[in-house]
């Protein structure tokens, strides 16, 4: 029996297109009026201030789409740049909408996601706004694990980031070294262990959750979409 294919995946198979590492996909102000859509590769969309300073917003993994557009519907109010190398799918608004109305499923599943991230917000807010640099790191850990764990109804232990600790101060809303002096603690903990280039091994995951004051059960139901 042939598989039939929805418009949806019609166009994910027909317009991928592969961008480099450090690839800026998208500048604040830039001319917007498309979707992006993450086939392959992490994706990290920021905002920056006059005297360069960084804030990354939220990291895109594969699978998931993001709106750059702001309300006024021609500019994007974020950058987005590639962390990696990585395959994106571009999809103008007028075939989204289009997508949307035809496709149940993906209009439930978008809608998800989009409570998904805005819950993945608030916690990392409250966390940025209130909490001590080993509260911040021990949280963007769990979140970072159980978004990459998402296929499975579990919690791997062992995972991998495509970026450094720049990028995680510009996630968590501290310095590098502040980051890299907060890593080194929690080896020396014995809670987390870090590997080159960013690969990760929680090694005790109720110290790591308690540090980041959540209960990872109950945060894989708030902050996914497929939680078991």
């Amino acid at each position: 029996m042939l598989k039939t294919y929805s418009m949806f995946d019609d166009i994910l198979q027909r317009d991928q297109h592969a961008v480099a590492k450090g690839t800026i996909l998208k500048s604040e102000g830039e001319e917007s009026h498309s979707r992006m859509y993450v086939a392959g590769g992490w994706l990290a969309a920021s905002k920056s201030l006059e005297d360069g300073e960084q804030q990354i917003i939220e990291f895109i993994l594969p699978g998931e789409t993001y709106d750059p557009t702001a309300t006024d519907g021609k500019t994007s109010f974020l950058q987005i740049e590639a962390l990696c190398d990585a395959v994106i799918v571009s999809i103008d608004k007028t075939s989204w909408a289009q997508l949307l109305r035809q496709d149940p499923e993906l209009r439930k599943s978008e809608r998800q996601r989009e409570i998904a991230a805005q819950a993945r917000q608030s916690e990392r807010m409250l966390r940025l706004g209130r909490a001590s640099a080993e509260t911040r790191i021990a949280y963007v850990l769990i979140e970072l694990c159980i978004r990459v764990s998402r296929q499975g109804t579990g919690f791997d232990s062992e995972f991998h980031v495509p970026f450094g600790q720049q990028q995680l101060g510009d996630f968590t809303g501290l310095s590098s070294v502040h980051v890299c002096r907060t890593l080194r603690r929690l080896n020396r903990a014995g809670v987390i262990r870090t590997g080159d280039h960013m690969d990760i091994l929680i090694k005790d995951q109720h110290a790591l959750a308690e540090l980041a004051q959540v209960d990872i059960a109950a945060l894989r139901d708030e902050i996914t979409t497929d939680a078991a």
